[in-house]
């Protein structure tokens, strides 16, 4: 009968995940937050007292309290899930779920358009989250019931308004708590990405790795579920050099070695940095030319500079592609 307990308890929970996503992303819905917060918060409390259940053989005092007499069996709070589960009061998913939680127990309050792109980076890390301990736990792939559009939740960060902005558009009262919420998204920020994403960071959600730069994946290997999450860099400072910027800066660090454009793309063709966006390279989807980083530059002037042989030897290896390639 526990049993029967825990996989209904899982099926309502994953039901009202999966409502949260689909509610969230419907642009015609202006209550968004606050219905994927209340959905969301829901689907939480039942995974985690499913887990309970089960760990604890089925007892049913895990998640319920002492039944008084004439009243009905009362169940046991989100709270009260997350200490059983979480203790440390600064666990960044705990954190991450209270304040979701938060959210929903002041909904009534939160029609405030300029906190969504906050909001949205906290959901984003609380979805992650839950794929993962519903795996964990219960070895349960959500993933396979998942349209992966339905993932990527984060509002664009260009939306986010100053903050002199917001005190000149409101009154004192929904200002103030604006900046409650911010502080408090400030506070997770220093948990760290279990807790949530960065302003700074954005992510994207595919099946294939592959097919996007900054991803969050489910990639499957012998049944286990691998969560990849990248964060967004700019290019413009991870990657500052042009190939015109680039070859200025070997020149000025190269000691007495004669270096030209040819020497260049023998490095970069045999270093292989074109074939995909990496710590040398970077090429973005709709720009034109690549960009290179210093990391890139402060080996190739090493190599050199340990040994100016390399430099025959990159040669050959490019002409020789070049004649095939011919």
């Amino acid at each position: 009968m526990a049993y029967k307990l825990v996989k209904k308890l899982l099926l309502k929970s994953n039901d009202s995940f999966l409502l949260s996503l689909e509610l969230y992303n419907k642009p015609t819905i202006s209550y968004r937050a606050e219905s994927f917060s209340l959905l969301f918060s829901n689907a939480w409390e039942l995974l985690l007292k499913a887990y309970l259940l089960q760990k604890s053989d089925n007892k049913k005092l895990s998640i319920f309290r002492k039944k008084k007499r004439n009243q009905k069996r009362e169940s046991i709070s989100l709270d009260e899930c997350l200490i059983k589960i979480f203790p440390n009061s600064n666990d960044p998913v705990r954190k991450n779920i209270e304040y979701i939680s938060e959210i929903r127990n002041e909904a009534a309050h939160l029609i405030i358009a300029e906190l969504d792109p906050y909001f949205s980076r906290v959901f984003q890390t609380g979805v992650v989250n839950y794929v993962r301990f519903l795996h964990e736990w219960f070895l349960i792939d959500i993933n396979d019931r998942l349209n992966p559009g339905l993932v990527s939740l984060i509002s664009d960060k260009n939306k986010i308004v100053e903050i002199n902005l917001l005190r000149a558009k409101h009154n004192k009262e929904d200002f103030r708590s604006i900046m409650e919420w911010i502080t408090k998204f400030k506070e997770l920020e220093k948990l760290g990405e279990q807790a949530t994403i960065s302003i700074q960071h954005t992510i994207a959600t595919v099946k294939n790795p592959n097919k996007a730069d900054y991803i969050i994946s489910s990639g499957k290997q012998k049944g286990k579920v691998a969560l990849i999450i990248e964060k967004y860099k700019d290019p413009d400072k991870s990657h500052p050099f042009n190939r015109k910027n680039a070859i200025i800066e070997i020149k000025k660090r190269l000691s007495n070695i004669k270096f030209n454009e040819y020497d260049f793309e023998s490095y970069v063709f045999v270093k292989g940095c074109k074939k995909s966006n990496n710590e040398y390279y970077y090429k973005g989807k709709y720009s034109g030319a690549g960009q290179y980083s210093q990391k890139f530059i402060d080996e190739f002037v090493t190599a050199i500079n340990k040994n100016n042989k390399n430099l025959k030897q990159w040669r050959s290896q490019y002409k020789q592609h070049l004649t095939r390639k011919a």
